[in-house]
């Protein structure tokens, strides 16, 4: 049995619109990887990782894990999303990746012990366990299975930032955009009556942080969309009205298919 804060969490994650697919966490995330090689109940390796640490909560916006920190703890993601940014010399922030429930951060200063390379922010309230560096290490190092898993999720994440750093940072914005829309719907989109929901809920400066564009033509762009009938959008919220005319628009200006 999972401990107590997790059993509570996970009746309140079922009863929520889900952050992740119905039978199981986001797909390359380290716990799907986990279930991948451990089918059916969660096995002992997963069990594992999910009892090791401690369980904390996290508010909306809160900071997590800060860049230059010396720390090396891993935190594994049991629910919602969070948000990985960097900082340039210019003092420029960009939102490099969205971790989902079933990932990981962290783990990178935890295997090399260097300071931290981005910062990690609670997307929304969630459920993490902040698991210590020698914890961590002994679990990758205990099993086979462990280290597989790790190394697929790795290897996930690696293929992720290559197909967004083709798709988000050439062609006109209003491409770049549409990519990076349909990329977060199709990973985390959640079914609602007027269309697909995007997850997480990014402003507007965030959306012209993770393709390279100013807010204001972020904003413009966001416009055209809804007057095309793609998508609608608020605060922090946009809802896909149709995904071929976004996947239409997401292919503008690309070299291939």
């Amino acid at each position: 049995m999972l401990d107590h804060e997790v059993a509570v969490h996970a009746g309140h994650r079922a009863r929520r619109a889900r952050t992740v697919p119905a039978d199981g966490w986001a797909d390359g995330t380290l716990l799907a990887e986990l279930r991948k090689l451990e089918p059916g109940a969660p096995g002992p390796v997963q069990l594992a990782l999910m009892r090791a640490g401690t369980a904390r909560m996290h508010a909306r916006g809160e900071i997590m894990i800060m860049t230059g920190g010396a720390d090396t703890f891993v935190l594994l993601l049991l629910d919602g999303f969070a948000k990985v940014a960097t900082t340039e010399r210019s003092g420029v922030t960009a939102l490099m990746d969205i971790r989902a429930a079933g990932d990981v951060v962290g783990e990178s200063a935890a295997f090399d012990g260097r300071p931290r390379s981005a910062t990690v922010t609670a997307a929304q309230q969630m459920l993490v366990r902040r698991i210590a560096q020698d914890e961590w290490l002994r679990w990758v190092g205990h099993s086979p299975v462990a280290g597989l898993a790790v190394s697929r999720s790795l290897a996930h994440r690696s293929r992720t930032a290559v197909r967004r750093h083709t798709r988000f940072a050439h062609g006109p914005v209003i491409a770049r955009l549409a990519s990076a829309v349909l990329d977060l719907a199709e990973q985390y989109g959640t079914a609602v009556p007027d269309g697909l929901l995007v997850r997480p809920g990014l402003t507007q400066a965030e959306w012209g942080e993770l393709i390279g564009a100013q807010e204001r033509r972020v904003h413009h762009m966001l416009h055209e969309l809804a007057r095309l009938g793609v998508l609608t959008f608020g605060r922090r919220r946009i809802v896909v009205r149709s995904l071929p005319a976004l996947r239409e628009i997401a292919a503008i200006g690309r070299d291939t298919p």
